[in-house]
């Protein structure tokens, strides 16, 4: 029987659906803290054959420009005086170009996707920043505490979005974040599951409660996230 790929429980089977239109995805539930994983995707070479970006993912313009607000407002209200920060995983360097046009100091780091917004910018591997930023990025990954473990060493403070797993209506065929049609989402978290993560890493966590999450050294509290959820005052508080 797998473990959890968070915290090592036990797991029970969660339900089975097709990805791709023909493999066969079996999940598991961590019986302790709630993280459901896909067992064995073997297609994801598949997945990402065309592009890291799956066509479906329309709403990537508007999701860019609500975060390069959000993070804009965290910068000024809860870490002043940051200095270089990284956006890992970050896709054509949308949001690292909408960052810098605002005089903030971001670099891009992305494996599987070039860089068509933020040339002259790229990170390193061993780089260290201030401020890391991971958008729509964990739920992509096999074995997310590698991942998160590597980014802690990289910086005190993680500020990532990914949507946590429902309490009703969560399992296969009933949650659209599990995205059967690319194939690519293989991890989904729950709030329990990332105060793991935190606790293993010696942080804090704070969430909205569903989609932007921070992971710090410092607590910064639920209440600002979950104001910068609405867009609208994520928009004004950025420009403050």
């Amino acid at each position: 029987m797998p473990a959890c790929k968070l915290c090592a429980a036990e797991t029970a089977p969660f339900g089975e659906q097709l990805v791709l239109g023909r493999h066969r995805a079996a999940y598991r539930r961590c019986t302790a803290c709630g993280y459901v994983f896909v067992e064995n995707p073997h297609w994801l070479d598949e997945a990402y054959a065309s592009s890291a970006i799956a066509a479906l993912d329309t709403g990537i313009v508007h999701r860019n420009l609500w975060l390069a607000d959000t993070v804009a407002a965290l910068l000024a209200l809860r870490f002043r005086g940051v200095g270089r920060c990284l956006d890992y995983g970050g896709g054509g360097g949308l949001f690292v170009r909408l960052l810098r046009d605002r005089g903030y100091d971001f670099r891009w780091q992305d494996r599987h996707c070039p860089n068509l917004f933020a040339r002259g910018f790229e990170a390193g591997d061993d780089e260290r920043f201030d401020l890391i930023t991971c958008f729509e990025v964990v739920e992509h990954l096999v074995d997310p505490l590698v991942t998160f473990d590597a980014l802690a060493a990289r910086a005190p403070t993680l500020v990532f979005a990914t949507e946590l797993l429902p309490a009703t209506a969560n399992r296969p065929g009933e949650w659209h974040y599990y995205a059967p049609q690319t194939g690519q989402h293989v991890g989904f978290f729950t709030r329990a599951s990332l105060e793991g993560v935190a606790r293993r890493l010696g942080r804090h966590l704070a969430s909205d409660g569903r989609r932007l999450h921070v992971i710090a050294t410092r607590p910064i509290g639920d209440r600002l996230l979950r104001l910068l959820a609405r867009k609208r005052w994520a928009r004004r508080l950025a420009r403050r």
